[in-house]
């Protein structure tokens, strides 16, 4: 198994790249196109509150490593509902981090799928539509493959390099590890390895079998990660509020502003994108419009994005720009863009504004119930006490 950190570059080389760049801009794709509203063309610029630059920002990598079989049907579900609430947290933190989001299901040999896995994305919208595709299979005997599901996840996702780094996985499951096949390492090794990386594997246990405890335990034990252990169906509750209708009304208006461009297959995913926000309960809604305007982005195919990640607007094909956008002339386009930069900054005022009277209002509900022991109050108080360790505190 080998492990690529990002290389760094001598600030010599970065100097030369902005100006061979400067000399001579090429066109990237919305994949490519990184988010850094520092750079972006003064006609197109907004007013939005005071951010801590990107460049300078704490990173937070994590991946949750999910058994997908038969008896995992109720956490599977309950992570679609609350994977927004889960990054809407995170987003909270001072000073606010770099969220990225990676997910491997895995089976047993035998099954559909041994694993499944879906890279570290930025791109909330792309990590949920990933999410909704999970159903439930497979199984048989009481041991899964979780030494794939870990090895997937430590060996085959391009983690981020740097101090300020927290680096996490969530392995969720009810089951022990087939530690007796051959086509992998044990999962003692696995979690020797991740130590080494400076990786924290926190255990989530659903269910209470006492061989998936015990290797749960020693898992975390041995990354200085923490267990946990939750009901059998994630234990998963959700919460409405006064303010969830009319911020699932603001998270459509939000939507609006999108400006989708690229190739087909990037405007045809961004239709899919937008069309799991509008299918969105109130409170999942509610949580991805929060979410979307603290971080100040939409998904990876959106212009706005690509723009304030230094993309210059003369230089996209007319076929690549956005259909409404295609016959205008360029004083238009930048008008029109101009347009709904204005219309999102004035949402997003809005969803901030009411975000926190819903925050407000769900810690008293909190309060009240006592602390919360599902899948998503067990994410998110772990990641709260571990992010300390990159100066991120909640």
């Amino acid at each position: 198994m080998r492990h690529r950190p990002m290389e760094v570059l001598a600030a010599s080389a970065i100097a030369v790249c902005c100006l061979a760049l400067a000399i001579h801009p090429t066109l990237r794709s919305p994949a490519e196109v990184v988010p850094a509203p520092e750079v972006a063309s003064a006609p197109l610029a907004v007013a939005t509150p005071a951010q801590t630059p990107a460049a300078a920002r704490p990173r937070i990598d994590v991946v949750f490593v999910l058994d997908t079989t038969g008896s995992m049907s109720g956490l599977i579900e309950g992570a679609k509902q609350k994977i927004w609430a889960i990054a809407n947290r995170l987003a909270s933190g001072e000073p606010r981090p770099d969220l990225r989001i990676g997910l491997v299901a895995y089976r047993d040999l035998g099954d559909e799928y041994v694993t499944k896995r879906f890279d570290f994305s930025a791109d909330m919208d792309a990590v949920y539509a990933e999410l909704l595709g999970y159903e439930v299979g497979g199984g048989g005997d009481h041991p899964e493959h979780v030494g794939r599901g870990l090895e997937d996840a430590l060996d085959r996702m391009q983690w981020s390099a740097g101090d300020k780094v927290l680096k996490l996985v969530f392995l969720v499951g009810d089951a022990p590890p087939h530690d007796d096949y051959q086509d992998s390492p044990t999962t003692a090794e696995l979690a020797r390895l991740a130590a080494q990386r400076g990786i924290l594997i926190n255990t989530v246990q659903c269910g209470a079998s006492p061989e998936a405890e015990a290797a749960w335990r020693a898992i975390a034990g041995a990354t200085r990660g923490e267990y946990s252990q939750i009901a059998q169906n994630g234990g998963v509750v959700a919460v409405s509020t006064p303010f969830d209708d009319r911020l699932q009304a603001l998270n459509n208006e939000l939507s609006a502003t999108v400006l989708t461009w690229g190739s087909r297959g990037d405007k045809l995913s961004a239709q899919v994108k937008l069309g799991n926000r509008m299918a969105m309960s109130a409170s999942a809604a509610a949580e991805a419009a929060s979410y979307s305007a603290k971080v100040e982005r939409m998904n990876s195919e959106d212009l706005i994005g690509a723009l304030d990640g230094g993309q210059a607007l003369a230089d996209i094909p007319t076929d690549r720009l956005p259909d409404v956008m295609q016959a205008m002339t360029p004083a238009q386009q930048a008008a029109h863009v101009a347009d709904m930069r204005h219309k999102r900054s004035a949402v997003n005022e809005q969803i901030r504004e009411l975000s926190a009277q819903r925050d407000a209002y769900l810690r008293d509900a909190e309060r009240a119930a006592g602390a919360g022991d599902g899948f998503d109050a067990t994410v998110t108080d772990t990641l709260r006490r571990q992010a300390g360790a990159i100066g991120v505190a909640y």
